[in-house]
């Protein structure tokens, strides 16, 4: 290796090695993996993906047999956290559900009223694409999150302190989209610990 190869490698590991070491000090990072939907997911696929600790074990079933568990790790690993993404439509400009956004607000009602999600928290956050101004875009996607947890307050009686709302406006684009993709108009379920 010759001087001018050994400094262009001296400078890619000094540009690989920052963000490792940002990565490291930043503390617990989890990297968050978001599902986007095209179809409305049914209630249990929504809480097995955003509350794995808490869907139904799975166990085969048989007729006489019942398999148990042998003994439990002393410690679980980290669960990766997931997200739900939802093509929810709402009116041109506007706040308002669209007949179709039923669908997959009611399986997210459903999934609320589970027994074993009955006292699971959401995060509802409202996304826009980068069609207009900034502002605009934030504030509407933040009464596009309220109209969602007012539909589902009203039609499922979920207690309100167990729906957060965000709106993110066209801050955060899916990832390998374009801002202004119509997916990006979207609403993403988050788990709440």
């Amino acid at each position: 290796m010759n001087l001018q190869e050994a400094k262009v490698m001296k400078r890619v590991h000094s540009a690989l090695l920052i963000p490792l070491i940002t990565f490291l000090l930043a503390g617990k990072a989890v990297a968050e993996e978001v599902r986007v939907f095209t179809r409305p997911p049914s209630a249990d696929e929504m809480g097995r993906l955003l509350f794995p600790d808490k869907a139904a074990p799975n166990r085969p079933k048989t007729r006489s047999l019942t398999f148990t568990a042998v003994a439990e790790p002393e410690q679980k690993p980290a669960q990766e956290s997931i997200a739900i993404a939802l093509p929810i439509q709402f009116d041109f400009d506007s706040a308002r559900l669209r007949e179709e956004a039923k669908a997959y607000l009611d399986e997210i009602g459903r999934m609320l009223t589970m027994e074993r999600f009955a006292r699971e928290r959401l995060l509802i956050e409202g996304h826009t694409d980068a069609s207009g101004p900034a502002p605009y875009n934030q504030q509407l996607s933040l009464q596009r999150a309220k109209a969602v947890k007012d539909y589902l307050v009203s039609h499922y009686a979920i207690q309100p302190d167990r729906l957060k709302i965000v709106g993110r406006g066209e801050s955060r684009p899916l990832p390998n989209h374009k801002p202004t993709d119509p997916l990006n108009r979207r609403v993403e379920l988050h788990r709440i610990d």
